[in-house]
């Protein structure tokens, strides 16, 4: 499994950091990438691990701490941050590959349930694109529209009125889809809540309750599930499947 040195300008941007503390983190970055390529890979994770506590997020993190955890052994860590790098470099074919391996190793053996064609529409839609290739057409969609607005306005009557019209109408539509596109993608309007399995086996219930005569099944470490509620320290998951229960709210890692 080969690991990622793409730099972590996006996720830094995003959290405002600049400077120095913009080097700490690239240094951390490369430094667990030298250890992950010198089979340190506990050393790795320590280094991601002080990306992580600045709040950054990136899909190449993700991608590179998912890899040293598989390395390591531990599939329901590693199945937690291919999802999460899934998020946002949704068609990414080496992290669908890892993400498919990891999940023929875990102990459960679940046959997803066929997908709804609309929800699949949709879901395709919502991940066309990476997101940092989502931010860039959508600012050259607004920048596009405002400068045919401006051409309109500054030149009604002339020619390359018509033409900065047009310009201004399309990139305004292709701004508001993009627009509409990103804020379903960020705000996860409509998503419901995944989680990983965790605990090496976690029992399963047919209500939030200890209670043995309860117990309906069992999930293992590296399957994904899905949280319809909550009740106190209790979640009821679906898996894909379709097979629902509660179980231990302590045994899931949301992704």
């Amino acid at each position: 499994m080969r690991i990622r040195v793409t730099v972590l300008l996006a996720a830094v941007v995003a959290t405002g950091l600049t400077g120095p503390r913009v080097d700490a983190q690239e240094a951390f970055f490369d430094e667990g990438n030298q250890r992950y390529q010198e089979g340190d890979f506990r050393g790795a994770l320590d280094r991601y691990a002080q990306i992580l506590d600045q709040g950054l997020e990136g899909g190449e993190l993700y991608y590179n701490v998912g890899n040293a955890y598989f390395k390591l052994g531990e599939l329901g860590p590693a199945i937690l941050y291919y999802e999460r790098a899934r998020r946002l470099m949704p068609a990414d074919e080496d992290l669908a590959a890892n993400l498919e391996l990891a999940r023929s190793l875990t102990t459960d053996a679940v046959t997803p349930l066929p997908e709804f064609w609309l929800f699949g529409i949709v879901g395709w839609w919502v991940n066309l694109l990476p997101r940092p290739a989502l931010l860039w057409f959508a600012a050259l969609a607004y920048l596009a529209a405002m400068t045919g607005l401006i051409v309109t306005i500054l030149r009604p009557t002339t020619p390359v009125a018509a033409l900065g019209k047009r310009v201004a109408v399309v990139g305004a539509a292709t701004t508001f889809l993009l627009g509409i596109n990103l804020v379903v993608r960020e705000l996860s309007f409509g998503a419901a809540e995944k989680a990983v399995v965790m605990s090496a086996e976690a029992t399963v219930q047919s209500a939030p309750s200890e209670d043995v005569a309860l117990q309906i099944f069992t999930v293992h470490e590296g399957t994904k599930v899905r949280i319809d509620r909550r009740s106190d320290d209790w979640a009821e998951i679906v898996l894909e499947d379709g097979k629902v229960g509660w179980t231990r709210a302590d045994h899931l890692e949301s992704i």
